[in-house]
């Protein structure tokens, strides 16, 4: 199957950060800043690149980005009423929530785009998240703050939501692509440099930072923050995205974006807005594991 060849490796490295941290070649301080360092340089200049160059006409896609955020926050409704259910605590409820709809898209869906996709696979994928990346981050912590003990929603949490350099480069590249620009050559270089780390770094530091002992304390919250994000956040993109009559390429890129595992900003933005530190925790882990094997059946079924 050639389609293994591109994800093997995506998962392999994950596998290398688990062994870095294990090994110690990577501690836990030494982990975040190379979180950082993706999140702040490289990841940034990867969506200036491919967002910002990307033919709009062919990449972006009305269909997809409607779809894909119609289900964030419909799926962390959904979350927090199962959430309520089950009687779990209000700070266990915001941080499932954000964790079943909040996925790892730069980290893991997009190379996992980009092998069985390829670029052009990549540049959809790009320019669906300069919408999808913002509007997740307000979500979450909406979820978070209204599920806490004192709520304090007002202007400033939603500039400091906006103001990352993610999000910035990800709007930065939408308008880009829509004066379509063109970098010189110098800068282009430089961009392609930086995007190559991107995605080899971010899954290292992914694997860095799991912490498998966190799941046994909170299984139910993790399996049900699974069971959302892996199979029916991209079940029903698929579903709807059929309705819709779109094509086979719009389709398998929504689908691989919204099966990605539960992002691991989630932690430590579940840290700063007073979610369960243990849930948010094991939902990165058991979600970035059952991912594997997620996503060999989304490619088989897509093609």
């Amino acid at each position: 199957m050639p389609f293994l060849a591109g994800l093997v490796p995506v998962f392999l490295l994950i596998a290398v950060g688990v062994a870095c941290r294990q090994l110690r070649l990577l501690d836990e301080r030494s982990a975040q800043g190379l979180n950082r360092l993706v999140a702040s340089v490289a990841l940034p200049a990867l969506l200036l690149l491919k967002v910002g160059t990307a033919p709009l006409e062919v990449s972006f896609s009305g269909k997809v980005t409607a779809v894909t955020s119609l289900l964030t926050p419909t799926i962390a409704v959904l979350a927090l009423v199962l959430a309520s259910l089950l009687g779990l605590p209000r700070a266990q409820r915001g941080a499932l929530a954000q964790a079943s709809m909040w996925g790892n898209l730069a980290y893991v869906a997009f190379p996992i785009v980009l092998a069985v996709a390829g670029e052009s696979g990549l540049q959809q994928a790009a320019v669906t998240c300069a919408i999808l990346i913002p509007l997740q981050n307000l979500v979450a912590v909406a979820v978070l703050e209204t599920n806490r003990r004192e709520t304090r929603v007002d202007g400033k949490t939603v500039a400091r939501i906006l103001v990352n350099p993610i999000v910035i480069s990800a709007l930065l590249g939408l308008s880009l692509a829509a004066a379509s620009w063109r970098p010189w050559g110098w800068l282009a270089g430089t961009l392609e440099v930086l995007a190559n780390f991107a995605l080899p770094g971010a899954l290292l530091a992914l694997g860095a930072q799991l912490e498998p002992a966190r799941v046994p304390r909170v299984w139910r919250a993790a399996v049900i923050a699974t069971v959302l994000k892996l199979l029916v956040m991209p079940l029903s993109c698929l579903l709807l995205l059929r309705l819709l009559s779109a094509s086979s390429s719009e389709t398998l890129v929504a689908v691989l974006l919204l099966a990605a595992p539960s992002a691991v900003s989630s932690y430590s933005v579940a840290a700063g807005r007073g979610g369960d530190l243990d849930v948010a925790g094991a939902c990165v882990v058991l979600t970035t594991a059952v991912a594997v094997p997620g996503y060999f059946v989304w490619v088989l079924l897509l093609g």
